[in-house]
């Protein structure tokens, strides 16, 4: 991995030079193939790239009526194929005495979750102008012990940013309450920066302003390691080139039981993780494609 030192507000990228990175270097191919969270997890998979298991892929009426209810996992998530922010997600935290309850705690009936379902296939929470869309079922992420602390609800996740599938900067994305359990940084969560080499978080942001502490339980966020650091970079750096993107984002989870799990990976990913290092990226790329350019 190429060592990248805290160079501070050197060299910000902004949106405009983003999208020609993303132009020059990712193929309308491979940005399809990222907008659709099938194709993505089959090409990870043939990569060795570790994805969640998927439980059932629903593309029609017929294969929502063929799914074995009482087969399926106490815990689970629907979510569409080519949605986008976590629109149509439902999260699934395990059985009731006459169904299931939801993340939230609140019941959920068979009947419920098939119109959820419905309304994915009839693509109206799917992203683009698509009629129509899929479904995907998978097991129910578990945040890793070593978060519990920082994770009083909902799920966190990892976003590196990889260029020639090298690792160039990472956050660590926490929920709140304030958030409503995701891990958004506009809707309340919070944003922490990551040390590439150790997996320490060395920075924080909430709301656009800096913590030290998480604000619903206090536990401290500066030095907390990301647990299974060396193969959640190892997924990244993979993941570009799996899904054939050169300029890329991967979010990854690290899962109790399952360990680093790849949730998706963006062509486009967002520019906020600057903000959040305290950082520019515009430097650290262009040293990683004067090194990708330089014979061997």
């Amino acid at each position: 991995m190429m060592h990248f030192t805290a160079d501070r507000w050197s060299g910000v990228l902004g949106m405009n030079a983003r999208n020609l990175y993303v132009e020059r270097e990712n193929t309308l191919e491979a940005i399809r193939l990222v907008n659709n969270k099938h194709l993505t997890k089959t090409a990870l998979q043939k990569a060795n790239v570790p994805v969640a298991p998927t439980l059932a892929l629903v593309r029609d009426r017929r294969e929502l009526a063929s799914i074995e209810w009482q087969a399926l996992p106490d815990s689970w998530v629907v979510k569409p194929n080519r949605g986008r922010q976590g629109a149509g997600v439902l999260l699934v935290a395990g059985r009731d005495s006459s169904g299931w309850c939801s993340a939230s705690g609140r019941h959920l009936d068979q009947i419920e979750v098939e119109q959820q379902i419905r309304e994915i296939l009839e693509g109206e929470v799917s992203s683009g102008i698509a009629d129509r869309d899929d479904a995907i079922m998978e097991p129910l992420i578990v945040p890793h012990e070593a978060l519990k602390e920082v994770v009083p609800v909902g799920l966190p996740d990892i976003r590196i940013i990889s260029y020639h599938d090298m690792p160039v900067m990472a956050m660590l994305r926490l929920p709140t309450r304030a958030s409503g359990g995701r891990a958004n940084l506009h809707q309340g969560g919070i944003g922490a920066g990551v040390d590439l080499a150790t997996g320490k978080v060395f920075r924080a942001m909430m709301s656009g302003q800096p913590v030290t502490h998480h604000p619903d339980t206090d536990a401290p966020l500066i030095g907390l390691q990301v647990p299974d650091w060396d193969r959640v970079v190892d997924a990244a750096s993979r993941s570009g080139s799996a899904t054939g993107l050169v300029y890329a984002g991967a979010d990854i989870v690290v899962d109790q039981d399952r360990g680093t799990v790849v949730l998706q990976v963006n062509a486009r990913p967002g520019l906020e993780i600057q903000n959040v290092n305290g950082m520019g990226l515009a430097d650290r790329l262009e040293r990683v494609a004067a090194a990708s350019s330089t014979p061997a």
